[in-house]
């Protein structure tokens, strides 16, 4: 079970697994608004079996205080967080654990706060939410193709043709999913995993429908405020500590593109891939996973020179 944190106001849901450990991992979640939830159901625990794990849901997510209506928020407030978080807890440094938005999150953290972030690792991440975007959609098209569903296909390429923005790009993802995929969309994120499977774990957790709800105005404000929507692909190359990237072979958001970028610009860095995974490798392959991050966060820093 988790507590309560006040951080700058707000009481935060943080979880802690393994305090007895030296190296100390924080995860970072994506969405926005997804929560550390299915991280914390099998990963949280079986890495604490080797590093202090901390895990939290972030600024008006679930089970953390909601942002209300008329309250300021932005993403710079969750890289903030984070900071004070480590403050309080008295962790002089850690690794830092962030999965699609929440790999934003990291390597923004680590760009400003360089001193206090030993490693990175990045899972399915999105740097450029205008070419995740872009891929989302290139994906659906596939299976709009393999369905025979010409409407589908010519308006999802318009939607790509027209474009002229990331903001616009995202927009475009939303309405294919409530016109054309609806429920179906989950497809698209999951490779060896299905849609009941992934959904049992939330359902199982009886977190309420209500908690679930307030998520929707962290969405909404950080969607609002636009910094989400400029790329982070700049700034790789100035971020300098070791970094891992885990990434599902069949993951519609780290695109080849960016992983092209990371590749070239990411100083001391290293790529795996999960054969049997799309935006999910923790989940989809649990044990691989657990092994990578554990043997990355445990070697050296001279040894994970790559």
């Amino acid at each position: 079970m988790g507590e309560f944190i006040n951080i700058r106001g707000k009481n935060l849901y943080i979880e802690e697994f393994g305090r007895h450990h030296e190296n100390t991992l924080l995860y970072l979640h994506g969405g926005p608004g997804a929560s550390c939830l299915d991280f914390c159901f099998y990963q949280a625990k079986a890495l604490s079996e080797s590093v202090r794990v901390v895990a939290f849901d972030q600024r008006g997510v679930l089970r953390s205080d909601p942002i209300e209506p008329d309250q300021p928020f932005s993403i710079d407030d969750l890289i903030e967080d984070c900071e004070e978080i480590r403050k309080l807890l008295d962790i002089k440094e850690w690794t830092v654990l962030g999965h699609s938005f929440g790999g934003y999150l990291a390597l923004k953290y680590a760009y400003k706060y360089p001193f206090y972030v030993k490693k990175l690792i990045f899972e399915a991440p999105s740097f450029n939410i205008g070419l995740s975007a872009k891929s989302i959609i290139q994906k659906a098209i596939n299976q709009f193709e393999i369905e025979n569903q010409k409407e589908y296909i010519f308006q999802s390429k318009r939607y790509l043709e027209d474009a002229t923005s990331s903001k616009e790009l995202w927009g475009s993802v939303g309405k294919i999913f409530k016109d054309f995929l609806g429920e179906k969309k989950d497809y698209l994120y999951l490779k060896s995993l299905t849609p009941d499977e992934l959904n049992s774990i939330y359902e199982e957790s009886g977190v309420s429908d209500e908690l679930w709800q307030r998520t929707q105005i962290h969405t909404y404000k950080i969607e609002e405020e636009g910094k989400i929507f400029e790329s982070l692909l700049p700034i790789i190359s100035l971020v300098n500590q070791p970094s891992l990237l885990l990434h599902g072979k069949f993951d519609p958001i780290f695109c080849e593109k960016q992983k092209n970028i990371y590749i070239e610009k990411a100083p001391n860095s290293k790529i795996i891939v999960f054969e049997n995974s799309a935006h999910f490798p923790r989940l989809e392959e649990p044990q691989k996973y657990t092994e990578e991050v554990i043997n990355f966060i445990l070697e050296s820093s001279k040894a994970a020179a790559y």
